[in-house]
C-alpha cells in the first residue's frame, strides 16, 4: 500500500498521467508486473480501459460494499489514470464528460482480485485524505472514483505499484 509520502519517485504521479505516451497493452504489462494480455476486448468506452483486477470490496466514510470474485471488474482509463468499475460483460462504458453522473459517497478503500506477476493475489489500498468520490449513473451500472485534489493535484493516481494516495 505506497502512500503519496513513502518515496519521493512517486511525486510525479499526480500532475499527469504517470502512463502518457503508452498503448494499452504497455500500460497492462506495466501494472500487472511483467504480464501481457491474454485476450483484448471490445467495448464502447470513452478511453481504451486496462484491467487492473477484479472488485472485492469498496470501504466507504459510512459502511462497505463487498462483491463476488469475477463479478465486476476493476479497470482504469488510459488517458485519465482513474478507476472504473463495471460489470463484467459489460461493453459500454458512459462518456466522463455528461451531467447525468451523480456523487455517491466518499471511497476510503479499494479491495481487488488481480494476478500480477502471475500470482493471484487479494490486493488493497487504503485512500489518503481527500478521499476520492464514487460517482454512478441511474441507467448505467457503471462506476468511476474520481480523485479529489490535494495540493493543487490529483488525490490519488494508479502507477506500476499499485494504487498511491
Amino acid at each position: 500500500m505506497p502512500k503519496r509520502s513513502d518515496r519521493i519517485v512517486f511525486q510525479g504521479a499526480f500532475g499527469s498521467n504517470p502512463f502518457q505516451g503508452m498503448s494499452p497493452e504497455e500500460i497492462y504489462t506495466e501494472i500487472q508486473w511483467g504480464n501481457t494480455p491474454k485476450e483484448v476486448i471490445d467495448i464502447s468506452a470513452p478511453e481504451s480501459l486496462i484491467a487492473l483486477g477484479h472488485l472485492a470490496k469498496l470501504v466507504y466514510t459510512s459502511g462497505s460494499a463487498k462483491f463476488e470474485k469475477n463479478d465486476y471488474n476493476l479497470a482504469i482509463g488510459s488517458d485519465s489514470n482513474i478507476l472504473y468499475i463495471f460489470p463484467v460483460g459489460e461493453t459500454y462504458i458512459p462518456d466522463l464528460d455528461d451531467s447525468l453522473w451523480f456523487k455517491v459517497k466518499a471511497v476510503k478503500e479499494t479491495h481487488y482480485y488481480s494476478d500480477k506477476g502471475g500470482e493471484d493475489c487479494y490486493y488493497y489500498h487504503n485512500h489518503e485524505k481527500p478521499y476520492p468520490i464514487l460517482f454512478s449513473r441511474e441507467e448505467s451500472p457503471v462506476h468511476i472514483i474520481v480523485p479529489q485534489k490535494f495540493k493543487g493535484q490529483r488525490s490519488y493516481a494508479v502507477i506500476k505499484e499499485g494504487i498511491v494516495g
